[in-house]
C-alpha cells in the first residue's frame, strides 16, 4: 500500500512538473499584462492620496492652532456681521424722529409716517368716488374740506383720512349675513377698506376689532377678526349689562339683545363677547356726533373782518430769502416742516404744523384773488393765481397781510398761521391747484 502510494504521488509530480512548464509562460503574461499593472495602479493612488492629506491635515492643523489667524477670523466674522446690521434698516441710538430708537420702543415699529410722492403726471381718474352723504372722516386735524361750487377735486391713492362709516353699496354684490365672527387672513395686495367692502361693513368695524390704526400697516399673513356686522366686539367686564353696553360704546340695547338672541335684563358672562351692533368707541362716537353737529348746525355768517385782523397785535415778520433756493419748484410756504396730515382723496391738501408765530410764505410769485373769510371751512384763507394754470391755497390763517388783486412775490410774508375755520388746531392747510384739479403739493414744494 505504502510503495503504491508513493508510485501515485511520483505520478502526479511528474505531471504537475510538465504541466508548469506549459502554463509558467501563461501566468507570467498574465502577471505582467494585467495583475502588476492593477497593484501598481491601486499603491500609487494611495500613496498620492496619503501625501495629499499632510498637508491638507497640517493646513487645518495650523488654523486651529495659529491665535494670530484665528483671532484674525474672529475679527473678519465680527465686520461682517457689523456691515450687515448696518444694511438693515433699524432703529439705532443715535437716530432721530421716527428713525430713533425711542420711536421704535414707544410704536413697536408698527406705526410709521407715511410720505408719498406723487408725480401728478402719471395719476388716474378714480371713478370709484363715494357720495359725501356716506363718509365721515376720523380726523387728525382737519375735518373736511369741500365746496359746494369749485375746482373738481383730483383723486390719488394715498393713505390719509378714512372713511369711518358703511361704504355705498349700490353696484356691489350683496353680502350674506353671517352670526359668528371669523378671521380672515390677509392676502397680497388687500386693503382695510377692500376688506371692509368684501365683507359688508364698515372700516372702522375692522380697525376698531383687530387693535388698528388708521396709518398702520396690515400685511400678507396677518389675521384679522371680521365681526358679524358693523360694530364693536365688547368684551364682557364685571358688573357689566346690555345697558352698560349700549351707553357705553353708543349702541342701542334692544338691538344688542335682540343679535345676540338674548334678553334685556339677562346676565352676562364675564369675559364673554358681545356684538354691539352700530356700536363705536366712546372718542369716535363722540368726534362722529361733533361733526354731525356741525353740519347741521347753520351758517354763521362771516365775521367782521376787520376785527379778526386786528385782535392780534403781531408785526409782519421778515419775508423768506429765497436768493440761495432753487427757482424751479414751489417755496417751503412756512416757517416749520412737521406734516400732522397728507394729501389724500378725501383731504385735498397738506396740513404743517407751526403756533400763531409761524409766517405763511407765498409759494411763488403770483397775484392775490381771494383773501377773505371761508364759510367752506378754511377761515381766513389767501388764494393766489400764481399762473394761468397754476393757484396756491393758505387756509386757517390768524392775521393776513394781503388783500385781493395785490402782487406778490415768492418768499413774501402773507398771513399768519392760526386755527380758524374748521380747525382743531394752529396749523396751514396748503393746496395746489393745477388746471382747475387739486393735487399733491409734495409733488411741486420737494
Amino acid at each position: 500500500m505504502f510503495h503504491g502510494a508513493r508510485r501515485i504521488k511520483r505520478a502526479l509530480q511528474a505531471i504537475c512538473h510538465a504541466a508548469g512548464k506549459v502554463l509558467a509562460p501563461v501566468g507570467r503574461l498574465i502577471s505582467r499584462v494585467l495583475i502588476l499593472p492593477i497593484y501598481r495602479l491601486i499603491v500609487t493612488a494611495r500613496l498620492r492620496l496619503h501625501r495629499l492629506s499632510l498637508p491638507t491635515r497640517g493646513f487645518i492643523f495650523f488654523l486651529l492652532t495659529n491665535r494670530y489667524l484665528f483671532h484674525g477670523v474672529i475679527v473678519l466674522l465680527a465686520v461682517v456681521t457689523v456691515l450687515a446690521n448696518l444694511q438693515n434698516r433699524q432703529a439705532h441710538a443715535q437716530d432721530v424722529g421716527q428713525q430713533s430708537l425711542l420711536f421704535a420702543l414707544a410704536t413697536d415699529q408698527q406705526t410709521q409716517i407715511i410720505e408719498e410722492t406723487v408725480r401728478p403726471e402719471q395719476t388716474v381718474k378714480n371713478t370709484n368716488y363715494l357720495g359725501s352723504s356716506t363718509l365721515i372722516n376720523i380726523p387728525h386735524i382737519d375735518f373736511d374740506y369741500t365746496e359746494t361750487a369749485g375746482p373738481e377735486t383730483q383723486s390719488l391713492s394715498v393713505p390719509g383720512t378714512i372713511a369711518a362709516l358703511p361704504y355705498s353699496t349700490s353696484g356691489n354684490a350683496p353680502v350674506a349675513p353671517r352670526s359668528q365672527t371669523v378671521n380672515y387672513t390677509v392676502q397680497e395686495n388687500d386693503t382695510i377698506s377692500d376688506i371692509a367692502q368684501r365683507f359688508g361693513l364698515d372700516v372702522g368695524t375692522i380697525l376698531w376689532n383687530n387693535d388698528l390704526q388708521g396709518k398702520q400697516y396690515i400685511r400678507p399673513g396677518d389675521v384679522l377678526r371680521i365681526p358679524p356686522t358693523s360694530g364693536i366686539l365688547a368684551k364682557v367686564k364685571s358688573g357689566d349689562t346690555i345697558g352698560k353696553l349700549a351707553q357705553r360704546y353708543n349702541g342701542d340695547a334692544d338691538e344688542i339683545a335682540s343679535f345676540n338672541n338674548l334678553t334685556s335684563d339677562a346676565k352676562l358672562a364675564v369675559g364673554s363677547e358681545i356684538m354691539v351692533p352700530g356700536g363705536r368707541p366712546a372718542e369716535i362716537a363722540q368726534t362722529s356726533s361733533q361733526v354731525v353737529a356741525r353740519a347741521n348746525a347753520p351758517e354763521q355768517p362771516a365775521p367782521d373782518l376787520s376785527e379778526v385782523i386786528t385782535a392780534q397785535p403781531t408785526k409782519k415778520p421778515a419775508d423768506a430769502d429765497t436768493s440761495e433756493l432753487p427757482s424751479t419748484r414751489l417755496l417751503w410756504p412756512t416757517s416749520g416742516h412737521t406734516i400732522n396730515q397728507y394729501f389724500s382723496w378725501r383731504h385735498i391738501g397738506i396740513d404743517i404744523d407751526g403756533d400763531y408765530s409761524s409766517p405763511l410764505y407765498a409759494a411763488a410769485d403770483g397775484v392775490v384773488e381771494k383773501a377773505e373769510w371761508s364759510n367752506a371751512g378754511y377761515g381766513l384763507m389767501v388764494l393766489i393765481r400764481n399762473s394761468p394754470t397754476m393757484e396756491t391755497r393758505y387756509g386757517h390763517s390768524s392775521k393776513l397781510f394781503v388783500k385781493a388783486g395785490d402782487v406778490v412775490k415768492r418768499g413774501q410774508v402773507i398771513a399768519m398761521m392760526g386755527t380758524t375755520g374748521r380747525s382743531t388746531g394752529t396749523h396751514l392747510h396748503f393746496e395746489v391747484v393745477i388746471n382747475g384739479k387739486r393735487v399733491n403739493p409734495l409733488g411741486y414744494i420737494r
